[in-house]
């Protein structure tokens, strides 16, 4: 066990300089801000094995619903050793679907556009609808609050004690 004592007037030993400086990642702005041109955006492919032997394949762009098969059979190759044991779509396979999606980017693109035109009239409905709100509660005078003159109490505790016992 360390015995000895901690002496707050003591400064601790300073550390590099380097290590205190924070290093700037440039991150990356997200798939989903990608052009919708193909070469300047994120392609994703997906090989699925299927318990039957078959291989499902997916491709898509941006986040978009994949484009997807299942392979079988000579659309099927394998690779030596230990790798064999999980078949891989043929490259024509592989190539087919991506020219697919390649054929259906500029659909994808006018299917965003009408998704965020939507998104945006949306948002706009919706702040107009706060504001109206807000608008409404801010002129409405505050004498407008229901009043309690000419009201019965409502009854205590000790007056239903009363009624129920027969007043003792």
């Amino acid at each position: 066990m360390d015995n000895s004592q901690i002496n707050p007037d003591l400064e601790p030993e300073a550390e590099p300089a380097l290590a205190r400086q924070p290093i700037e990642e440039k991150k990356p702005e997200g798939i989903e801000h990608d052009p919708y041109e193909w070469g300047k955006c994120a392609i994703t492919a997906s090989i699925v094995w299927l318990p039957d032997g078959s291989v499902m394949l997916g491709v898509r762009n941006h986040l978009d619903a994949p484009i997807i098969t299942v392979l079988s059979g000579d659309t099927l190759t394998t690779l030596p050793g230990h790798a064999a044991e999980l078949p891989l779509p043929t490259l024509e396979s592989i190539a087919d679907l991506l020219a697919q999606l390649r054929e259906e980017l500029p659909l994808r693109a006018r299917a965003k556009a009408e998704r965020d035109e939507t998104t945006q009239k949306m948002l706009l409905e919706a702040k107009a609808r706060k504001e109206a709100v807000q608008r409404i509660t801010k002129a409405a005078p505050a004498a407008a609050k229901p009043s309690s003159i000419g009201k019965t109490p409502a009854p205590t505790q000790a007056s239903l004690f009363s009624l129920m016992t027969g007043g003792n």
